[in-house]
């Protein structure tokens, strides 16, 4: 947001919206005003005073949705759809498999690798190589479902890049990532969405769905998809096989990865959900706002 969108905005008021930033990842020059017409809006809508015709008509907008709920804005964006919640992020994320792996250490089994020192005569997982950002996946069940844990505590907590995109097939898909380009996707199914919202509206469902109503029948399940890797050139040429990346507090002082991991989750807030920016006008300084990190909780 430049100083122009700042000025825009109440000068008395304090809002809190995310600014998203991520590495190889850029949003839309006009992502910065919009984002301000929506602040502003925000901002009346809570001192419960009237919109001007032009605004009424910017809420009601697929971008106003978009951008109200924290997301970025790219070309790819699909805009008019509502991201997830966290409770549905983690749910799909733990959802278990038949031995008891979660959805989250079974996607982490098969990337972890692609973060490990990439040498180009041995681009394979059996090279595992230094840890990297992604740490090893290793150890029984427990230990890799509590290890995945933790890297899902981590990227909601350090989250800051969210966006949802379409997919071929009419798949929605909603990214989160940290700074450093790492993350994890989850989609939904809009077109099986949409087949049983016709099918209520034809008569052509169970008496359980008619109970629930159309909106609830209607529903499809987000599903974790799985990890991502930054944006890289050559990236499917490569593997997604980045050099060493490996966060501090990913390892402990003797260089262990996994292990590390999967100790600590017993300590993970994983209430603590996704980064946003607290901006504060000051109308008598140079920079009429500055950015403060905060944390929101899981509802």
């Amino acid at each position: 947001m430049t100083e122009d969108d700042a000025n825009i905005l109440p000068q008395s008021l304090t809002i809190t919206v995310p600014i998203p930033h991520c590495y190889n990842m850029e949003e839309l020059p006009t992502a910065s005003s919009a984002r301000a017409q929506t602040i502003q809006i925000l901002s009346l809508i809570k001192e419960k005073k009237t919109l001007s015709p032009s605004q009424l008509e910017f809420q009601s907008s697929p971008l106003f949705t978009h951008l109200s709920s924290g997301l970025a804005l790219t070309t790819g964006s699909a805009l008019g759809y509502k991201p997830p919640t966290p409770s549905q992020c983690l749910a799909s994320f733990q959802a278990p498999n038949k031995v008891g792996l979660t959805a989250g250490a079974r996607a982490w089994t098969k990337h972890a690798h692609r973060s490990q020192q990439y040498h180009p005569s041995a681009a394979s997982k059996k090279n595992k190589g230094e840890p990297g950002w992604w740490g090893h996946a290793q150890g029984p069940r427990d230990i890799l479902n509590e290890g995945a844990h933790t890297l899902f505590c981590k990227i909601v907590k350090e989250a800051s890049w969210r966006n949802l995109h379409m997919l071929p097939h009419d798949v929605l898909a909603y990214e989160m990532r940290v700074p450093e380009g790492y993350g994890m996707r989850w989609s939904r199914d809009l077109k099986a969405m949409k087949e049983k919202k016709e099918g209520f509206e034809d008569g052509h469902v169970g008496d359980e769905e008619k109970e629930d109503g159309p909106s609830e029948a209607s529903e499809s399940p987000w599903t974790f998809r799985g990890f991502v890797e930054p944006m890289m050139e050559n990236g499917h040429e490569l593997g997604w096989r980045h050099e060493l990346t490996r966060p501090p507090s990913m390892v402990n002082e003797k260089g262990q990865g996994s292990e590390a991991q999967a100790s600590s989750s017993s300590t993970c807030e994983c209430s603590l959900f996704l980064s946003c920016t607290t901006i504060e006008l000051f109308p008598h300084r140079t920079s009429n706002y500055r950015i403060k990190s905060q944390l929101s909780r899981i509802i």
